[in-house]
């Protein structure tokens, strides 16, 4: 049997990317012939997917399933509807275009027009969404509560942990390090987590740093971001060193002490897993996503309180047991997303399909 995987883009650092690589590997060692096809690619990505168009060739083959990963508008849409294979729907979700308005007007429009087409995507066998709160906006969206389901994504951790155990590491000591690791776009309320670090370091403990690694994505958002670093005298405490390749990646989450995410809108929220995988306790606003990603794990809070989220932290740095008992619940929470753990949900997404077929 062959399966194919359609997406927008296939691009080295992207996690959607990472999850339909992932996909294609499983998939080959189970004995399916596969293939990936994407609208963009890079150099990366050229390894491994070839363009949408080439997918016409198997549009018509009613015994072929085809997983189609819907994470922002693309025009492939329109092969994902006019395919005859029976149909996977994976949604990553897409940022309401609220949060980009006052910055972006062309990428609100374009998360605008992205969530507007989910209604008439639910023409499927099967609609998965990578997190529960994903597969209930499916179910709002009008897809039929009894064909979805929550397949996770492949999050490549024990990869990201060799190479920490390669690299030179400065290990945890000295300046109390808080992190964040996402793309610095305005859901993700970075502003919110310079305020709160701003009154952990003036407030409560002077000998800590904020590190926000992750690529800029919009210039008003991030001049935003720097004249608030600036206005509160943070310079030699934040540090934006953007976009990193994998090992200095895992350099940043073996060194840092703490997690902090305010972000108000997450459809997984990959570097949670990543957190959990480095033993690095999570604090994080409960948004979105992010509770069920979590799902008791870590710290989490309702109110966006710096005082208490400071306190929080300060709390992770003072009280061993606390630490630990943290520390402990996310090891647990960790295998839910194991690879062995995707890789089953995956097959019984593709049993369901398979036998509603037979």
């Amino acid at each position: 049997m062959r399966v194919h995987q359609l997406c927008a883009r296939v691009e080295f650092g992207d996690a959607v990317s990472n999850h339909v690589i992932e996909i294609d590997r499983a998939l080959g060692s189970w004995g399916y012939e596969t293939d990936v096809f994407a609208s963009t690619m890079d150099a990366f990505g050229a390894e491994v997917a070839c363009p949408d168009e080439g997918y016409s060739a198997h549009i018509d083959s009613p015994g072929d399933i085809l997983i189609y990963h819907y994470s922002l508008f693309c025009p492939n849409y329109r092969q994902y509807l006019d395919s005859r294979n029976r149909k996977i729907l994976v949604y990553h979700n897409i940022t309401p275009p609220e949060y980009f308005a006052p910055y972006d007007r062309g990428v609100a429009e374009f998360c605008r027009k992205g969530r507007g087409l989910l209604p008439e995507l639910k023409g499927c066998d099967l609609a998965l969404g990578d997190s529960e709160f994903n597969r209930m906006e499916l179910v709002q969206a009008g897809f039929d509560p009894d064909r979805t389901g929550v397949l996770p994504i492949f999050v490549d951790y024990q990869g990201l942990r060799s190479l920490a155990a390669r690299g030179e590491q400065a290990g945890r000591g000295g300046a109390f390090r808080v992190l964040f690791v996402g793309r610095a776009v305005p859901n993700k309320r970075l502003e919110d987590l310079i305020r709160a670090f701003y009154y952990y370091h003036r407030c409560v403990n002077a000998d800590s740093r904020l590190d926000l690694v992750g690529a800029s994505w919009v210039d008003r958002y991030d001049a935003q971001l720097r004249w608030l670093v600036d206005s509160l005298a943070l310079w030699d405490s934040v540090d934006f060193p953007g976009r990193v390749g994998d090992a200095e990646l895992a350099a940043y989450y073996s060194s840092a002490d703490a997690f902090l995410s305010m972000s108000e809108h997450e459809g997984f929220a990959v570097p949670l897993v990543e957190s959990m995988a480095f033993d690095l306790p999570v604090v994080a606003y409960s948004s979105t996503a992010i509770p069920y990603t979590l799902e008791g794990a870590g710290l989490s809070f309702r109110q966006k309180d710096y005082p208490m989220v400071g306190e929080l932290l300060e709390s992770l740095r003072t009280d061993g047991a606390l630490r630990e008992k943290v520390l402990a619940g996310q090891r647990a929470r960790l295998e839910a997303f194991s690879p062995d753990s995707v890789r089953a949900a995956l097959q019984a997404a593709l049993r369901r399909v398979e036998g509603a077929a037979a």
